[in-house]
């Protein structure tokens, strides 16, 4: 009996180990919240913001540039920083067919929770260095890799003015191996005010990300649904 209370044990350290870094990835699924972070529009009109993560990529995000082009939809892009500046034509196509770009740090950490204060800060004032200088635009959004976040992170962004900004619904999913389940995701769940994240960059298999795209703006605009930019919250303050 001893021996196996002691198996058992182990197992539960490990779970409140790993519980902690699972939480802030699941949040948006699982209805859970953090204090001060926006997870979707105040609308009650049928307005839907598309959000794409990772960018710039040299061949997918020209693509989904295209296709919002086609239906004329306007959309947010949280870019690297120094994926910018290594492809900062694409950077500047994307502000010029007037789109937003906010912040996901320059060399997106897969977990922000890891890192000092310093180096966060660093991370989230290149980024926007790289904003200003390659798009021109100097919005204070800020979207965590991953949507990793604790209270540490979520002070230093607002004391420097930044509106950090999550996601009701994404795309990228196990149980949506295809870009038609990963579209179906996304139109289930449209609802006045959603804010819908998707990806353009950082691997080589965002293609579902495209064709999921156009099946997304073709489906929800036949329901009524207006794409809209994150320019719908109220901006922040600049940081200090």
């Amino acid at each position: 009996m001893k021996s196996g209370k002691r198996s058992i044990f182990p197992k539960i350290i490990l779970l409140l180990l790993i519980l902690p870094l699972a939480i802030p990835v699941l949040i948006p699924e699982v209805g859970l919240a953090y204090s001060g972070v926006t997870y979707q529009l105040r609308s009650n009109e049928k307005i839907i913001a598309l959000t794409f993560d990772d960018g710039p990529h040299p061949i997918y995000t020209p693509q989904i540039l295209d296709i919002l082009d086609q239906y004329q939809v306007k959309a947010t892009f949280f870019m690297i920083g120094s994926r910018m500046e290594e492809y900062p034509d694409i950077v500047k196509e994307v502000s010029a067919r007037g789109h937003l770009i906010g912040n996901h740090t320059y060399t997106h950490p897969d977990n922000l929770r890891t890192l000092s204060p310093k180096e966060l800060k660093w991370e989230i004032d290149q980024c926007q260095l790289s904003m200003q200088r390659i798009g021109g635009q100097n919005t204070y959004l800020f979207r965590p890799p991953r949507g990793v976040l604790n209270s540490q992170i979520i002070k230093i962004l607002q004391k420097k003015g930044y509106t950090i900004v999550l996601w009701g619904i994404c795309t990228h999913n196990y149980k949506a191996p295809t870009p038609e389940m990963m579209a179906t995701r996304v139109i289930d769940h449209a609802h006045p005010g959603q804010i819908a994240l998707l990806h353009d960059g950082r691997t080589d298999f965002r293609w579902k990300e495209v064709v999921a795209t156009r099946l997304i703006v073709e489906n929800l605009s036949r329901q009524g649904y207006r794409f809209v930019t994150l320019e719908e919250l109220k901006p922040g303050d600049k940081p200090h």
